[in-house]
């Protein structure tokens, strides 16, 4: 799985890198700080997976969200995983509304949302391996 990483902190976004390179089938392929950034990354290249932060040093996740939801994105909507400090009831709720198929808080959900990166990638190279053999 290609992987879009969306994060204004320096330092975590290393530990994320450092962290997603141990779990197999997915590699981090960019990394984005701001909005704008990301939005550049998502319209020149396909990804299998954004992992999105909401307050970006620019900008934030959700309008990055809003892009890959537009009817003129260029590619097939990647899964959508906020990794957020920002887990407050208003953005859950936000992000439901959007339809983010995943949301978790930073400090509580770290080792959820590792696992659930796990569990996509193993979900994506099944259906990878049934389409090989149809």
């Amino acid at each position: 799985m290609k992987m879009l990483l969306v994060e204004d902190s320096t330092l975590l976004r290393e530990v994320l890198v450092e962290t997603i390179a141990n779990i197999q089938h997915v590699t981090v392929a960019d990394t984005a700080a701001t909005q704008q950034q990301a939005i550049n990354l998502l319209d020149s290249s396909q990804f299998d997976i954004v992992l999105l932060d909401i307050e970006l040093a620019q900008g934030n996740g959700f309008e990055v969200l809003k892009h890959i939801q537009h009817k003129n994105y260029l590619f097939k909507a990647p899964i959508v995983m906020m990794l957020t400090n920002h887990a407050h009831a208003y953005y859950r709720s936000l992000a439901d509304d959007l339809a983010v198929q995943y949301f978790f808080d930073k400090s509580m959900d770290f080792d959820m949302a590792m696992s659930a990166i796990e569990f996509e990638a193993a979900k994506f190279l099944n259906n990878k391996q049934t389409n090989k053999l149809i």
